[in-house]
């Protein structure tokens, strides 16, 4: 049977996980599961990303590999890392086909290779296939990798198999993030939420509201905190003063993660990350992508978010008011809503009403989830 004639039951298997499945985990499991009957593997990992940043957000594991201590901080050190090997997310990311396996991304000899020799070797694994999943909008959505034992190569037409269905996966994982949350809210205890990552990587500490906010972003059991080291790595070596992404977690709450340095001493400081609830300013660039929203609809919807009427709008963006009413349309339809009022109700019900007892700020937003203005700044666009 052809690639082709394959690929189509595999894209059919990953639409249908799309629409059955409760949440981004129970997603990407289930898409791993059908991978696995056709294109067999003895370990693997999909990790949801920011698009804005591509740093992980919630990681989900399959197989029965025994990993090596320290993988996550191994796998952080290696992404952002001076190495010749960094940067993998970001360069498939920029591909065409956005799959490779290891031995196609590593001149040389693999074997003497950092990341065969500090993660696939400990592991018993001789080869790899790293992907990237891009939804229709052309953003990478989730990243991943499948891993094999000695003796059993992954093929060429097997790589064409899983990029062949690529975008049906990061559809899935785009659209995953606009279902109502199958959840309860969860409270959180008072308190900051901080997490102290040491100079190696490993986490030193981290206060129970941390944990908590970790816990309910979806990540397998063992590998919550792999957004706050990689976050913390990637400011480690980035030469920047802080770093910052956005998660969601599985009961429907925005979160925004940064990471800043503690003492300063570049590469080899120690690094705080802290959690906290995001604003609609510093995820508004994120719906947008989520809904599929043009650059001129995301200005619009800002400006209408902020409280302006379509006169008001018009004259910021320089444009008629009949030319915003269209923009209105469109994005009502691309949001599910039928007037303005919907479109402020439903961030209203999905980012107010969870806080409706929390102390308003002088800025008008809830005291405990940072100022307006600090918006979420990309880091690397894909």
């Amino acid at each position: 049977m052809s690639v082709v004639r394959r690929v189509e039951p595999l894209r059919s298997s990953v639409r249908d996980a799309a629409v059955g499945t409760a949440d981004s985990i129970e997603f990407r499991h289930a898409v791993l599961d059908t991978i696995r009957t056709r294109i067999p593997f003895d370990f693997a990992v999909m990790a949801m990303v920011d698009p804005a940043t591509l740093l992980p957000t919630s990681q989900t594991t399959t197989g029965a590999v025994s990993l090596p201590s320290h993988a996550v901080e191994t796998a952080a050190r290696l992404e952002y890392g001076p190495s010749p090997y960094a940067n993998a997310i970001g360069k498939l990311a920029r591909s065409p086909v956005g799959v490779q396996t290891i031995r196609d991304a590593i001149d040389g000899d693999l074997h003497r290779a950092l990341p065969y020799v500090e993660l696939l070797g400990p592991a018993g694994m001789d080869d790899e296939i790293r992907f990237v999943v891009r939804g229709r909008d052309k953003l990478c959505w989730g990243a991943g990798t499948l891993m094999r034992g000695p003796g059993r190569r992954f093929s060429d037409e097997e790589i064409r198999l899983l990029a062949g269905a690529a975008r049906a996966i990061g559809e899935g994982l785009r659209l995953s993030l606009l279902r109502q949350a199958p959840r309860v809210h969860e409270e959180v205890t008072d308190g900051p939420a901080v997490v102290i990552v040491g100079p190696d990587g490993e986490v030193e500490s981290a206060t129970a509201p941390a944990v908590a906010y970790l816990d309910r972003c979806g990540a397998d059991s063992g590998s919550g905190m792999v957004p706050a080291v990689f976050a913390a790595e990637r400011l480690r070596n980035s030469g920047s003063a802080a770093a910052v992404t956005r998660a969601r977690t599985l009961d429907g709450q925005w979160l925004v993660i940064r990471a800043g340095k503690l003492d300063g001493r570049g590469t080899a400081g120690r690094v705080v990350v802290t959690l906290e609830p995001a604003g609609p300013a510093e995820i508004i660039s994120l719906l947008a992508a989520i809904h599929g929203l043009t650059a001129r609809e995301a200005e619009v919807l800002e400006h209408v978010l902020a409280g302006q009427t379509r006169v008001e709008v018009a004259h910021q963006l320089f444009v008629s008011p009949y030319t915003v009413q269209d923009h209105l349309k469109s994005i009502y339809a691309k949001t599910g809503v039928n007037s303005r009022q919907e479109l402020v109700a439903q961030l209203f019900f999905t980012h107010y009403l969870p806080r409706y007892d929390t102390p308003v700020g002088p800025d008008g937003w809830f005291a405990d989830a940072g100022s307006r203005d600090d918006r979420c700044r990309p880091m690397n666009s894909p």
